[in-house]
């Protein structure tokens, strides 16, 4: 359960839980669209403006004012707050600490905004160095996730000590997967309800495999579901027509409308076999040779 303190949060009037211990995942109140990230993510759906997430198209412009007013406000205390002496350079025994603690109360207004530079530049140092420590790609500050990331760390303030060896190996895996398993059953149930397409996208890894990754996508969006290493029979049509055969199998051939594949020659050949078997696949199925892209 949240605490009363976390209750005040206007992005609870607007939206509300999906799963009652589930702080992550709400569903807007206005156009029922169910975001994950927690209130830090309804917020951004009702006030709109954001690259990566979808304004809610039937929120009051009242509601939007508030909840823009309330997150400017909100960043203007974090500045307030974050008036922290650099535990690396402070003396533990330095007995004019008091002193110190005056002089930054009565300069406060004067020393805020250069003190919250200060602050982010030395969060912004710590977090590269991890990077670069443990090979971390740099496009992973883009993802989607990075963002409440940072901003969960931030609203615990200082004294977060970092997750353990077993937490992130075990724990947190656990809950991840329970929850990845949560998205695709939707995804499931809207491929029964509307159909869906097959897509196979083959490519080549640096060790010269034959990968070939397939992905269901259907009204909802698109969602990865395997990865396989055809690299002893990619060119071999009759294999790769067991494999998509396989793939239509598991997901359903009543729910499959197409299969979509690149124009590699094998694939041609597989669709050859298509037509020649027609028994093997629901007669609404036929395989598309359409380069895709994958984003």
């Amino acid at each position: 359960m949240t605490s009363e303190s976390n209750r005040k949060d206007p992005a609870w009037q607007y939206a509300h839980l999906v799963e009652e211990n589930n702080l992550n995942k709400f569903e807007c109140n206005f156009c029922g669209k169910v975001s994950n990230g927690g209130v830090y993510r309804v917020k951004q759906h009702l006030a709109g403006g954001y690259r990566n997430v979808t304004a809610c198209p039937k929120c009051p412009s009242h509601v939007r004012e508030e909840i823009r007013e309330f997150k400017s406000k909100k960043k203007t205390q974090k500045e307030e707050m974050s008036m922290l002496p650099d535990f690396d350079d402070m003396d533990m025994e330095d007995e004019d600490e008091d002193d110190d603690v005056v002089e930054i109360n009565v300069n406060q207004h004067c020393k805020l905004t250069s003190s919250s530079q200060e602050m982010r530049a030395r969060a912004l140092q710590r977090f590269a160095r991890w990077m670069y420590d443990a090979g971390i790609p740099f496009n992973a500050v883009n993802y989607e996730s990075f963002g409440p990331m940072i901003e969960a760390i931030g609203q615990y303030g200082p004294g977060m000590k970092p997750p353990t060896y077993h937490e992130v190996r075990v724990t947190q895996l656990k809950k991840e997967v329970k929850h990845t398993e949560d998205l695709m059953k939707y995804h499931k149930e809207d491929c029964a309800k509307y159909g869906c397409s097959i897509m196979a996208d083959g490519w080549t890894d640096k060790r010269g495999r034959t990968l070939i990754n397939f992905l269901v996508n259907c009204p909802r969006g698109t969602m990865f579901v395997e990865s396989v290493d055809a690299s002893s029979y990619s060119k071999d049509g009759q294999k790769l027509f067991e494999l998509l055969d396989k793939f239509v199998e598991k997901v359903g051939k009543e729910n499959v409308v197409q299969v979509i594949t690149d124009s590699a020659a094998a694939n041609v050949l597989a669709n050859l076999m298509n037509v020649n078997m027609e028994n093997t696949y629901s007669s609404k199925i036929q395989i598309l040779h359409t380069q895709i892209k994958l984003f």
